[in-house]
């Protein structure tokens, strides 16, 4: 490939941002702003984990398990679950 031929870099609308921090340098954010943006990711972390999982989920992995306990019973392998070894459910929950 000669020099004019050359791919000359990133082009585009993304094109800048793709340069990194060597072209320019970054600014930081303070640290009052960092505190503020991680104390709002971690109520909306906790808002989301608290939550649960939907009964449709609940219901869809029961009845996955007792299809997998009736095909083990039965002598039926599910093809593509080699080593995958299950696990006690808590029926309590």
């Amino acid at each position: 490939m000669n020099d004019h031929n050359k791919p000359t870099g990133p082009k585009g609308p993304m094109a800048g941002t793709m340069q990194g921090a060597t072209a320019q340098k970054r600014k930081s954010l303070n640290r009052e702003t960092q505190i503020k943006i991680g104390s709002q990711l971690q109520m909306t972390y906790n808002e989301v984990v608290n939550q649960g999982v939907p009964d449709r989920f609940v219901q869809l992995i029961r009845r996955l398990e007792t299809e997998a306990v009736e095909d083990a019973a039965s002598g039926v392998h599910a093809e593509g679950f080699e080593g995958v070894k299950d696990t006690p459910s808590d029926k309590g929950s």
